[in-house]
């Protein structure tokens, strides 16, 4: 049974490009479609992508943590966008 996205979440999770492609290449190795996984394995995704963003040896780490300002600037984008996501549903399911 697929469960129900509701619009405003699919718009929420995919704010942050680093979880849509981790989730592209999680639903390619699996066989499915995104819309196969559940909204808690989604979120727990988000909290590991998330985590990428603080752990030396990541690449989303070095980004954080570039010499660059809008490396910098599109990291730290994308950390407040999965900060909100996770804030916003992870209560709620």
């Amino acid at each position: 049974m697929k469960p129900n996205f509701s619009k405003e979440f699919d718009r929420d999770a995919f704010k942050s490009y680093e979880l849509w492609f981790s989730m592209q290449n999680i639903s390619t190795d699996d066989g499915k479609e995104i819309k196969d996984y559940t909204p808690q394995e989604i979120i727990a995704e988000a909290r590991y992508v998330l985590s990428c963003f603080y752990e030396g040896g990541h690449l989303n780490n070095e980004w954080l943590n570039s010499d660059i300002k809008e490396d910098r600037k599109s990291a730290q984008q994308e950390v407040r966008a999965l900060k909100s996501f996770i804030k916003k549903y992870e209560v709620t399911l």
